[in-house]
């Protein structure tokens, strides 16, 4: 499987466990909704370099913020850091 399918599959998966978990908190909810689609924007348009480092940053607090509540997702939005970091984005 290449780091783009990976990310992908990732990235569908993210999306369908968003979905159907009880956040509390659509502030958060929405945010990672967002996060995946300035992803998926990133992958199509590489050219978009500026905004990686932020991205990223951005990624990893997510994480830190869902790592106590919601483990299983935490771990899907670290999976698809890693699938980025390993494409350079």
């Amino acid at each position: 499987m290449t780091d783009t399918s990976r990310l992908e599959t990732s990235l569908r998966t993210l999306r369908a466990e968003l979905a159907a978990l009880e956040l509390g908190d659509d502030d958060a909810r929405h945010r990672l909704a967002a996060l995946i689609g300035e992803i998926e924007t990133a992958v199509q348009d590489p050219a978009r370099s500026g905004e990686r480092a932020s991205l990223g940053e951005q990624l990893k607090a997510s994480i830190l913020r869902l790592e106590a509540a919601h483990p299983r997702l935490a771990g899907m939005v670290n999976e698809v850091v890693e699938s980025l970091a390993k494409m350079g984005i």
